[in-house]
């Protein structure tokens, strides 16, 4: 069972804890709130996005909630590594509130770490043998697809993903295809 953090809302806005850590992800020995983040430079804290995918390379993507930033835009399922929380442990997380779907923490396989102004910003991949039934988390989530790979990957892109997921998916897209279309069909 994976839990949900007793304090997700307060006043309209997730009230979190986040580790501060180091350029390699080591805990600089302090946290800091969402919303008033505490940065020295080169401190950042873990986010994490999964991109859950089948054999007929058909992949999740879900859509922001209106009022979320970028709302309405496309993305992988993803957030923020809470205080204590490993990043595979904060992938499973985020995926399970968002979308319902739990996989164990051996299915998630590292895609890559981008690194970004205050975020070290960790992308997995879990392969499921097919598509599956998606419960969208109100407020967080409004509406899902399965969509082919090439649809989030190939310019221009059919799917519309939010602007900060364009940077990364151009870094990522070599391995995260290479992972997605090496799988058996």
């Amino acid at each position: 069972m994976i839990a949900t953090p007793q304090n997700w809302q307060k006043d309209g806005e997730a009230n979190e804890d986040w580790d501060v850590v180091d350029i390699d992800g080591r805990s600089v020995g302090r946290t800091t709130k969402r919303g008033a983040p505490d940065f020295a430079p080169g401190e950042f804290h873990v986010v994490v996005g999964t991109c859950v995918f089948t054999p007929r390379r058909e992949v999740l993507v879900t859509r922001r909630s209106p009022n979320k930033s970028h709302p309405g835009e496309w993305e992988f399922s993803a957030g923020s590594a809470l205080a204590g929380e490993s990043s595979v442990m904060a992938a499973r997380r985020e995926l399970a509130e968002e979308t319902g779907l739990e996989f164990p923490a051996e299915e998630f396989r590292t895609v890559g770490r981008l690194i970004e102004p205050t975020s070290l910003f960790d992308i997995y991949a879990v392969r499921i043998p097919e598509i599956a039934q998606v419960v969208p988390q109100p407020g967080e989530v409004d509406a899902y697809r399965w969509v082919e790979l090439g649809a989030v990957l190939e310019q221009p892109r059919g799917v519309s993903f939010t602007g900060p997921w364009h940077r990364r998916l151009n870094q990522i897209q070599f391995v995260l295809r290479k992972l997605v279309e090496g799988c058996d069909a």
